[in-house]
């Protein structure tokens, strides 16, 4: 038993070098101009209106290395769910994108253990990971992942190999962060789960749009 898991772990590391060895050998800082940005992609989603745009101060979108984002703040039958992407267009900034885990303690807030979930939309999948975060009197549920072209992880490390292989594979180097908020209100954590998944579902053709046009400019 315990030789398997020490050859689990060497094979891991093994992946983890040649990833990153590959990641900066291969990673070219690119410039260009962008096809549509993201605060013009995600208007209105489909049952949901804006309640209102969260703009970052440059401080911010400096610290995160961002080439384009979105943050909004969405709205249906009374109940906010929040949306954030930080999107990348190379393999340099692989790194960049900044874990809830680090993130929410780092302003204050208490966070339980992420818990990992499998999103099935019928022809995609989502691997992505939960979080309740707490502050003083608010409480809300963090649904969030990484993703390389329609690749999903809620791990970094996993992000960055799909990144390279999608690099590699001539499937482009552009990846992204992507989180879903919503707060629980009266302890309804399940409800909030619920809406959580139904707006992922209501948004995420849309991304994969996004992607798929900004690859296929050729300019990557």
């Amino acid at each position: 038993m315990g030789n398997k898991v020490e050859r689990k772990a060497i094979v891991l590391i093994v992946l983890l070098a040649i990833v990153a060895f590959l990641a900066h050998r291969e990673a070219e800082p690119v410039v260009r101009a962008k096809n549509r940005d993201l605060q013009t992609v995600f208007g209105p989603v489909a049952g949901y209106r804006i309640a209102s745009r969260v703009p970052l101060e440059q401080d911010v979108y400096r610290f995160l290395d961002l080439d384009d984002y979105t943050s909004v703040n969405y709205e249906k039958e009374g109940v906010p769910v929040g949306l954030y992407i930080g999107y990348y267009f190379s393999l340099d900034k692989v790194s960049a994108a900044h874990s809830p885990l680090v993130c929410f303690p780092g302003q204050g807030w208490a966070i339980d253990q992420p818990v990992l979930h499998r999103l099935d939309l019928g022809g995609y999948v989502i691997n992505y990971a939960e979080i309740i975060a707490r502050l003083e009197n608010r409480q809300e549920l963090i649904m969030y992942w990484y993703q390389a072209g329609t690749s999903t992880s809620p791990e970094i490390y996993k992000n960055k190999m799909n990144a390279v292989f999608n690099k590699l594979g001539g499937k482009g180097q552009e990846h992204a962060f992507v989180r879903v908020s919503v707060p629980v209100a009266d302890s309804a954590m399940e409800r909030a789960r619920e809406t959580g998944k139904e707006f992922i579902a209501a948004f995420y053709p849309a991304f994969l749009a996004y992607i798929a046009e900004q690859n296929s400019s050729g300019r990557n």
